[in-house]
């Protein structure tokens, strides 16, 4: 024989949020003011205005951006981006704060005297650590004539 459904009545989750709300401003009165007062700010500074602007001007903004993105300039542009972020996050970090390092003391140094000679230059081809770094911008050159093909 058929078993009776049991009737299930939905607590009324309208009556229990409106006592919620009226309960509110006290309850988060600090946080409300603070909240007020970043208003405020926001406004005061226009930011207001522009994400208000931003919002009406939706559409066109979203063609003007599309439009742009999509040139052969702008996607090789992302792909450089994008590789040379790769690149650096694949760099040690000592390796680039060295070559920083040696990019602005060198530059000081330089600044400060007149330019080396060519036999000071080839003097400095004595040091391990030149020969290494040569031997990296080589690389680097033969990879550079590579792409070039």
């Amino acid at each position: 024989m058929a078993q009776p459904i049991t009737f299930y009545v939905p607590p009324n989750h309208r009556v229990s949020s409106e006592s919620r709300l009226q309960r509110a401003p006290a309850q988060h009165a600090e946080a409300l003011l603070s909240a007020y007062d970043l208003l405020q700010s926001l406004h005061d500074s226009g930011a207001v205005d522009l994400l208000r602007g931003l919002l009406e001007a939706r559409d066109e903004l979203a063609c003007i951006v599309a439009s742009t993105v999509d040139t052969p300039e702008a996607i090789r542009g992302i792909r450089n981006f994008l590789l040379l972020s790769k690149l650096f996050a694949s760099m040690p970090p000592d390796v680039l704060q060295s070559l920083t390092k040696a990019v602005v003391e060198g530059a000081k140094r330089e600044k400060s005297h007149k330019a080396p000679g060519l036999w000071s230059l080839l003097w400095r081809f004595r040091d391990p650590d030149s020969r290494h770094a040569l031997a990296v911008i080589l690389d680097l050159l033969k990879a550079v004539g590579r792409g070039l093909r």
